[in-house]
């Protein structure tokens, strides 16, 4: 992220069940990846240059419910001359996920999020969130849940929840 970065913040209020809300941080990087042609996403869903795999911006949320119903707070870090074109993308891609939303929060977003991940199909680590590695392999696909698949040397695959892991690529 560039020193000039500001934060920007835009509310949502899709019109989705709760069990859908989870998959806003996940439709948001795909937002901005349509405003910025170069970047890609770091699983779960940090937003980065996809050819060097600097940050762009990360995405933060914060949901909560008012008079108005279910709501999201997004947090966004972008430059001001790409800030207004990625909140406009950002709002687009999530109406739009809205009206195709089903049971499975990712499942009509699965195959344009995918073909964004920076990392699908290298060799990467999984990390705990102190940085420690908890596993080796090769990052092999994400579900609807948003949970990562790393197949170990073994042939075994896991699966990781975004909320007790992280994947960066193997440096060995």
């Amino acid at each position: 992220m560039a020193p000039d970065d500001a934060m920007q913040q835009i509310t949502l209020r899709p019109a989705v069940g709760m069990g859908q809300m989870m998959a806003i941080p996940y439709v948001v990087a795909l937002g901005v990846c349509d405003a910025l042609p170069n970047a890609g996403i770091a699983w779960p869903y940090d937003v980065v240059d996809a050819a060097t795999g600097a940050p762009v911006t990360g995405v933060q949320t914060r949901g909560g419910y008012d008079n108005e119903g279910m709501f999201v707070r997004v947090e966004l870090t972008l430059g001001e001359e790409v800030a207004q074109d990625a909140l406009a993308a950002v709002e687009s891609r999530v109406e739009s996920w809205a009206r195709g939303s089903s049971v499975a929060p990712l499942a009509s977003i699965l195959g344009p999020y995918a073909n964004k991940l920076v990392d699908l199909g290298a060799e990467v680590d999984v990390l705990f969130p102190n940085g420690n590695v908890h596993a080796h392999g090769t990052f092999v696909g994400v579900d609807v849940w948003g949970r990562a698949t790393v197949r170990l040397a073994s042939g075994e695959d896991l699966e990781f929840a975004p909320e007790k892991y992280r994947i960066a690529r193997s440096q060995t």
